[in-house]
């Protein structure tokens, strides 16, 4: 039977690369935040992962197999978490590690049917999610190696490796993480605990068209004023085209940028909330006069614009004819 120990750190691997740099540091501090008890956060990329030979069972993104690699990247001891990096969390993760494993290995979420941004997409797959997963790495012998020489000689396939987790018996998996762990595009505030970020063109470091992009903005200010997002990470990102160029707006309050007042102790928690509030608000507005002028831009080319241009034109005309009263 496992055993905690409150003293130990609680190990979060997340499935990341280079093109999710500034979402993993965020997602890190969503965590930090509001932890009760020590973690421990381990980035997973560039890891050597041998490539499948067909190419219908390789990995879907560099860090698909990642997850695979975690019992042995800890010891093959105790328990660990596997997140994604698109990823924010909202209360203490120390809740899941009073899950008890009892005779399984894995513990996991469950979607029985598809979010509403998932709904008429073939690539979700309703049942177990296991992009948030408990591991009890001391009962799991995972080799990556084996694994990947199991999909060469056909032993299984990639979805029956990714969607059935076919490594485990079906009898030592268990969904008894809470659903509110692994919300998919949707938030109830009190109530989701996790939100997955899992539409990839609207995830709201990319582009300014996620409706939950506030939400995941300010705990993305927040990490940048205090430094877990520095200004190198945005730069970076942006030049790279892995970052919406609007975030650049929030360098102002990167310590970098205000300079010894930094260090200053009339730096004061109130004023750094309203610095957020301030940045994140001016974002949104941002946000939507983009929005507004994309739909205009888009109504100007449509034919009913046109139609209605073309019957208003007499009119201005006669209005600039008529004499000023």
């Amino acid at each position: 039977m496992e055993k905690q120990n409150d003293l130990e750190p609680m190990r979060v691997f997340v499935g990341t690369d280079d093109s999710q740099t500034v979402a993993t540091k965020v997602l890190e501090h969503s965590i930090k935040k509001f932890a009760s008890r020590p973690v421990e956060v381990v980035y997973m990329r560039d890891l050597d992962v041998p490539m499948p030979k067909d190419k219908k069972n390789r990995p879907r993104t560099g860090f698909s197999f990642y997850r695979f690699m975690i019992p042995q990247l800890a010891g093959y001891k105790g328990r660990a978490l596997y997140v994604d990096a698109d990823m924010q969390v909202f209360t203490d993760l120390s809740e899941l590690w009073q899950i008890p494993f009892g005779d399984q290995k894995v513990l996991c979420t469950s979607q029985p049917e598809p979010p509403p941004a998932w709904r008429n997409n073939s690539f979700f797959k309703a049942g177990r999610q296991f992009s948030v997963m408990l591991l009890d790495c001391s009962r799991l012998d995972w080799d990556i190696r084996e694994i990947v020489k199991d999909l060469d000689d056909d032993k299984f396939t990639y979805p029956q490796l990714m969607f059935d987790l076919c490594v485990v018996r079906p009898d030592e998996i268990a969904d008894r993480i809470p659903p509110e762990w692994n919300h998919l595009e949707q938030y109830s505030p009190g109530v989701t605990k996790l939100i997955h970020y899992t539409v990839v063109p609207t995830q709201p470091w990319k582009a300014n068209k996620n409706p939950l992009a506030s939400v995941w903005i300010r705990c993305f200010a927040e990490a940048v004023q205090e430094g877990v997002v520095t200004r190198a990470d945005i730069e970076s990102g942006v030049a790279n085209k892995h970052l919406d160029p609007m975030l650049l707006e929030f360098l102002a309050l990167s310590p970098e940028s205000r300079g010894s007042a930094a260090s200053k102790e009339d730096l004061l928690t109130t004023l750094k909330a309203q610095v957020i509030d301030g940045t994140t608000k001016l974002y949104q507005v941002r946000q939507e006069l983009s929005k507004m002028s994309k739909d205009i831009e888009g109504m100007s080319t449509s034919s009913a614009w046109k139609i209605g241009q073309a019957m208003t034109k007499p009119f201005e005309l006669f209005r600039r004819a008529s004499p000023a009263r």
